[in-house]
């Protein structure tokens, strides 16, 4: 359905509907029984469901209390992404000559070289046409030879890792460093093959460079089994040693992060660019306070301005791009550039964890009431932290609202995956007769579903599962099965309402289905 046009038929005059005591709760009966009959044992769970045509609490438990809510935390960093820099921005990362050097000014783009992106568009591209295409780009307007480049990612601060993040994953492509001058999802890919002639296995790399080098003398061959390999990077250097058994070429990567993002996309580039034919001699002017020579790739420095007489090539990506991978794939290094974004735009500051939690905290009081932002801890925008808390109730008063606008509403609402795609492409078999749009959320001991259950003709229902101290085993399955019963108990109202709505609406509630978990 084309949400463009629902909702001015959704709008509520008032935001303090949502707050009304709730008359009823049409659905309570079935999400209690649904809870009492689940096998959580001591989990905790919370779940909220709101009506978003009549601002109606339709059933809640627990839903003041607050939850650390995993990757449902990108709903908050989405929304307020939306609401802070609007549907139709667009990141723009720019290489502009200043004088003799080449200067790349970033903006906080996450999709800046990230395959995936670059296989959806048009033309098709691998990330060695991208910077091939910006390498031509310098070559083409005659450059021959360049002082230094320096890469300004000052859109936001230089703490590329969050503090609260597992020390132990820092390696891992989902806890990736976020940095204001993004490439290639700021990960290393590697392909290992087996060796031959009693060699040891040897790799190759995206994107390929010759400034890195990954030692595989700790792995070895092996004929029989599965490949089983895994990359060890050094705390503070883009230095790689493969560990583990290779018996086939793979042709999915191992995947690694890298380290000083902004300082190894220079480095990329000038490789990329002496292999052109341009010269980068470091003889610059020093700058002021840089202690000494120019060096040939270079960080910009505090303070430092930086012109440029001449932009050679931009590449842009449109917001709703990034809002859509974010939620659909729940990328967690596009939730975190964004919170960083807003950070910056709102405060014209570089873009922080800090500030941009206080972006999410005062759209949740203008949004919702001081009480939401007050009861609300945003500490990163992707949910990775399990210091984050939020109530279901909170959740579903933020989704409709969302729905209730009509500038980012359309926006949002499609960049959350249904059944079969993204992170539930193995979840809902037995798929609602309703559209269902929906964020599912992911770390150790903690299961949570928000989303939208919506009929033909525009009446959503906004709901919030969430699930703490889940063990693993049968009680996360339960979990799983919790989220599709009370989806499916969703749907049941709706299909209900619906026939109601056609020859005098049936008020009682329907029961919910049970659907077999699904991840």
């Amino acid at each position: 359905m084309n949400w463009r046009s629902v909702p001015a038929a959704l709008t509520l005059c008032a935001l303090a509907l949502y707050s009304l005591p709730a008359l009823g709760q049409p659905l309570q009966a079935d999400v209690d029984r649904l809870i009492h009959g689940s096998k959580l044992g001591k989990s905790r769970v919370g779940v909220s469901i709101l009506d978003v045509k009549t601002g109606e609490v339709l059933a809640s438990q627990n839903s003041e209390d607050e939850f650390c809510p995993a990757s449902n935390m990108k709903l908050l960093t989405t929304g307020a992404a939306l609401w802070t820099l609007k549907p139709d921005f667009i990141f723009k990362t720019e290489l502009r000559l200043d004088g003799d050097r080449l200067v790349v000014a970033g903006s906080g783009d996450p999709a800046f070289g990230d395959p995936e992106i670059l296989q959806n568009a048009s033309p098709r591209m691998t990330v060695s046409d991208m910077l091939d295409a910006l390498t031509g780009s310098v070559t083409g307007a005659g450059v021959t030879k360049l002082s230094e480049i320096v890469v300004d990612d000052r859109v936001f601060d230089r703490e590329f890792v969050h503090p609260t993040w597992p020390k132990d994953q820092l390696d891992r492509w989902y806890c990736a460093e976020v940095s204001g001058v993004i490439f290639h999802a700021n990960v290393l890919d590697v392909y290992p093959r087996p060796g031959s002639g009693g060699q040891r296995p040897s790799v190759s790399i995206d994107p390929e460079t010759s400034i890195v080098e990954v030692d595989v003398s700790k792995a070895r061959n092996v004929s029989s089994g599965n490949n089983s390999v895994w990359l060890k990077r050094d705390a503070n250097e883009n230095r790689f040693q493969l560990m583990g058994d290779v018996r086939f070429a793979v042709t999915q990567p191992v995947r690694v992060t890298l380290t000083q993002n902004p300082a190894f996309f220079g480095q990329l580039l000038a490789d990329k660019l002496e292999r052109s034919g341009v010269s980068i001699t470091g003889d610059a002017a020093p700058t002021p306070g840089g202690g000494g020579a120019a060096r040939t790739v270079r960080v910009a420095d505090a303070g430092e301005v930086l012109g440029g007489d001449r932009t050679i090539a931009v590449v842009t990506t449109p917001l709703a791009d990034v809002v859509r991978r974010c939620n659909v794939e729940s990328y967690n290094l596009y939730a975190e550039a964004l919170i960083k974004r807003i950070g910056h735009d709102v405060t014209g500051q570089p873009g922080s964890w800090e500030n941009g939690a206080s972006v999410i905290r005062m759209l949740l009081s203008e949004k919702l009431g001081p009480d939401s932002a007050k009861s609300t801890i945003v500490r990163d925008g992707s949910g990775m932290s399990r210091d984050n808390r939020v109530s279901p109730a909170t959740m579903t008063r933020w989704l409709a609202a969302i729905a209730n606008d009509s500038v980012i509403a359309s926006t949002f609402i499609h960049s959350l995956p249904k059944p079969g795609e993204g992170t539930l492409e193995r979840r809902f078999k037995n798929r609602p007769k309703n559209e269902l749009r929906a964020k599912s959320g992911y770390i150790r001991n903690v299961r949570s579903l928000s989303g939208y259950v919506i009929d033909d003709n525009g009446h959503a229902v906004a709901f919030s599962i969430l699930a703490n101290e889940v063990p693993a085993g049968e009680e996360d399955q339960a979990a799983l099965q919790l989220h599709e019963q009370v989806v499916a108990l969703i749907d049941g109202y709706l299909n209900k309402d619906e026939v109601g709505a056609k020859g005098g609406r049936d008020a009682k509630p329907a029961r919910g289905g049970t659907t077999r978990p699904r991840h």
